[in-house]
């Protein structure tokens, strides 16, 4: 009870001090304790003991990643990190649809910078390494008044490779300008490499360290395809699926529907959902070696189970430990296994991606396989 309350409490304050204050409160331990739950997901190089992660934007700064554990997550992905630290877009820009559960940033890459970044993360792997039982990705993207953003993401390469699990290239985000052009092949390519020429000159023990791509909900399908065959071709490990959307075709009923930026939350659930099923069926059609995170409205275990269904290795989610609490990643844990139990699935490979339509999946998450007609 008194996790809903400070929840409450929380969600009356500004978007931004609320999320300054809940940073602060998991730095000094003022956040449940729970047993990690286990849904372990094999992924070859990665391992992970439960296969729900927070998305980045949550823990910019790599500040909090030995506390996420504690809430029942099995990974976090930290950043974005930019090469010099960097203010981002004016404030306001963080609005709150209550009544969507959704959320609306224009943040803008607000972040301490690399450099912060790479002490709290060295300060975080003398305890526990790479190749923990808790899984640490690293989001990188350039800063937004670069003359050269494809050295960016070398250099960020670079000099955080040796404390990642696995690297996120983000060339999505909506918020800064020209950004989604480098999900086009030529800029996409041209980006991968540069990132591989970090991870090569870096520190780390695993020159071959798995890389995602985060890309955005809002491209078409010969785009997808295109992106789909760029990873595959370039050895890429798989691809976040998604990040934000600039789409207000939901029906939206809170004030602010209209505000400038990417949206998530419940309303991009559909979106990202879509697109994760459409590069499910890509990927297999192909017999292409991808794994995919899923992410964007994420709020409850029936949600999540979809996403699974529909394609998904690893589910990400933000914006419902906003409006859920703190306890979210536990009830959706809890929620899983009881779906798991119930459709009588002893291994999660069992389900993943065997359903080609997110409408469907649905109904099987909401009524089981018994129903469910092939």
């Amino acid at each position: 009870m008194i996790w809903k309350f400070i929840t409450f409490f929380v969600r009356k304050l500004d978007p931004e001090i609320a999320h300054k204050l809940t940073i602060k409160f998991l730095k000094i331990g003022l956040h449940p304790r729970l047993n990690q739950s286990v849904i372990p997901v094999n992924l070859g190089d990665l391992i992970c003991k439960n296969l729900l992660g927070v998305a980045a934007g949550f823990d910019k700064n790599a500040e909090v990643m030995n506390k996420i554990h504690f809430l029942n997550f099995g990974f976090t992905e930290v950043g974005t990190i930019t090469p010099r630290p960097q203010y981002g877009n004016p404030k306001p820009r963080i609005f709150r649809l209550e009544k969507d559960k959704a959320i609306i940033n224009r943040n803008g890459f607000n972040n301490s910078g690399m450099l912060q970044a790479k002490k709290n993360l060295a300060h975080y792997r003398k305890k526990l390494p790479v190749g923990s039982d808790f899984l640490v990705g690293i989001n990188i993207g350039p800063n937004k008044d670069s003359k050269d953003r494809f050295s960016d993401y070398k250099v960020l390469a670079k000099n955080l490779s040796k404390f990642a699990d696995y690297i996120s290239i983000n060339v999505s985000s909506p918020n800064t300008p020209n950004l989604r052009e480098f999900q086009n092949k030529e800029n996409l390519e041209k980006v991968i490499n540069f990132v591989k020429e970090g991870i090569a000159t870096s520190k780390t023990l695993n020159k071959k360290l798995p890389i995602f791509l985060k890309i955005a909900p809002d491209v078409n399908k010969k785009t997808l395809k295109s992106i789909i065959e760029t990873a595959y071709s370039q050895k890429i490990f798989g691809l976040i699926i998604s990040n934000t959307t600039l789409d207000r075709s939901s029906n939206l009923k809170s004030k602010r529907s209209n505000e400038l930026g990417g949206l998530s939350g419940k309303p991009l659930f559909k979106k990202s959902t879509d697109i994760l099923s459409q590069a499910n069926k890509i990927i297999k059609n192909n017999n292409y070696k991808l794994f995919l995170i899923a992410a964007g409205g994420v709020s409850d275990s029936k949600t999540a189970y979809v996403k699974i269904l529909c394609g998904a290795h690893l589910v990400q989610l933000y914006s419902s430990l906003t409006f859920e609490g703190p306890l979210v990643a536990n009830q959706i844990i809890s929620g899983i296994l009881k779906l798991m139990k119930r459709d009588n699935i002893k291994n999660i490979f069992d389900i993943i991606g065997v359903i080609d339509n997110p409408k469907e999946a649905m109904n099987v998450a909401i009524n089981g396989f018994k129903n469910h007609k092939n």
